[in-house]
């Protein structure tokens, strides 16, 4: 019953995301004007990256303490941490805010702020998955994305502001009130000092910088499409590719609640039969996430005409959705807790480099956004064969397994391509109820296993 509590509070924590980032993603296209939106999405895509300016600490932290409980911690220890990264953080921030300055572009001076505020709380939000105390990590997240839908309506309807550097203003803002959240909170638990000791700091270092190349190589895919478009096509098509992709993780809050809340379970259980069992959680899941694109489609038609080109280009990216949740549930938690922290590294390097040597071909080839989008879906169906078949020859999938990922390819293409939408929202529920039946006698030992 705890992992399906821990579940929850992470899932209602991310629904609530996943309004905050729909009513983001909807209304700001309406009040901004498309090179605008493009400007703000660009910030963005800087802002995916935030992480990296730890140096790898926060990720050493997640891997020191996965599985760990509070009380049975060294709270001297605690402290020196925690002090450290925030010192070292403002340090980083000023070196990156005069290196802004010198270069004269905004989005780089924003994303030097948000980035500090970023990073300390990714550390306090590791802390907390580490430990298992998913409640404090899921407040804040709430928090934080309420927050940030209050600002962006009293901006759009108060101030009627239509500048993007409004908005990414009150982005910041909110980012900044959820780190002094959890920073409260951690105080509470651990106390405040001025504890300070550099002893073991680089060892976390030395640690977390290869899960963190890692993490960044995955994430990098995710967003190598945005960046061969960002920097090969006008802005205003960037705003459409741009567009889709934020729809798309949208979807991926909601989902990623699952894998944060599995990094302990898999962390404290070497099972292969759990494993698996989370395999199949995830495929399935993403095929259930399949319906959410017609409701976009039907949002976008109603409400964002203007963005009516990002509809295809949507439909591809999301056959990728069941391979993008096992990578990200499961195959990235177990490079973690049974691979060494090199091989992750190297993997997942070579990875990100042929993703984007073969992205970029394809737009040498082709020009074309649609054909971009394709090609990083490929990349992630290579993944997941590659680590599921070679790296982890446990989860190697069955025929039947096999057969449903070319179902779902295909029939997910034909009812968003090709069918009316109505009929398409038909054949793909059909297609649904098909696959839970197939998956029947799985789908109880799943309840049964986030209930014990």
């Amino acid at each position: 019953m705890k992992v399906l509590k821990n579940v929850f509070q992470v899932a209602l924590s991310n629904i609530i995301n996943f309004g905050t980032s729909f009513i983001i993603g909807f209304i700001l296209p309406a009040v901004l004007s498309v090179a605008d939106y493009g400007y703000y999405r660009e910030y963005t895509l800087f802002l995916s990256f935030a992480y990296l300016v730890n140096l790898g600490f926060n990720d050493g932290i997640y891997i020191k303490y996965g599985g760990a409980e509070q009380e049975d911690l060294d709270e001297t220890v605690v402290r020196e941490e925690h002090n450290f990264v925030i010192i070292f953080q403002l340090i980083i921030m000023a070196i990156m805010v005069i290196g802004s300055l010198i270069l004269g572009n905004l989005n780089y001076a924003f994303f030097s702020i948000a980035a500090f505020f970023v990073t300390t709380t990714t550390y306090h939000q590791n802390f907390l998955q580490a430990t298992g105390d998913f409640k404090t990590y899921s407040n804040g997240n709430i928090m934080k994305s309420v927050l940030y839908v209050i600002l962006l309506i009293i901006g759009i309807f108060i101030f009627k502001n239509d500048n993007y550097a409004f908005y990414v203003l009150l982005n910041i803002l909110s980012l900044a009130i959820a780190f002094f959240y959890y920073d409260y909170k951690y105080n509470r638990v651990f106390g405040l000092t001025k504890a300070w000791n550099t002893d073991g700091k680089g060892q976390l270092f030395k640690t977390g910088i290869f899960i963190l190349i890692a993490n960044m190589s995955l994430t990098f895919v995710g967003n190598v499409g945005n960046w061969v478009v960002n920097r090969g096509f006008p802005i205003e098509d960037f705003a459409q590719y741009s567009f889709q992709n934020s729809l798309l993780n949208v979807i991926l809050l909601v989902i990623n609640a699952i894998g944060l809340v599995f990094y302990n379970v898999i962390s404290k259980n070497d099972d292969p039969k759990i494993a698996a069992m989370i395999k199949d959680i995830s495929l399935l899941l993403g095929i259930i996430s399949g319906l959410a694109f017609f409701a976009f489609e039907i949002v976008i038609n109603w409400l964002l005409p203007e963005y009516n080109p990002s509809i295809t280009i949507l439909s591809m990216t999301f056959i990728a959705i069941p391979y993008i949740l096992i990578s990200k549930i499961l195959i990235a938690n177990l490079y973690k807790t049974s691979r060494s922290e090199k091989k992750y590294f190297k993997d997942s390097a070579l990875y990100a480099l042929f993703s984007l040597a073969f992205v970029y071909v394809v737009f040498l080839v082709t020009h074309n956004m649609l054909a971009i989008a394709l090609a990083t879906t490929l990349c992630y169906m290579l993944w997941f064969f590659y680590t599921t078949y070679f790296q982890f020859d446990f989860l190697k999938g069955s025929i039947k397994e096999l057969v449903l990922l070319v179902f779902h390819g295909i029939i997910l293409f034909v009812t968003t391509n090709i069918l009316p939408i109505w009929s398409g929202i038909i054949v793909y529920s059909l297609f649904l109820v098909v696959t839970l039946y197939f998956y029947r006698n799985k789908l109880g030992k799943i309840v049964g296993f986030l209930t014990r």
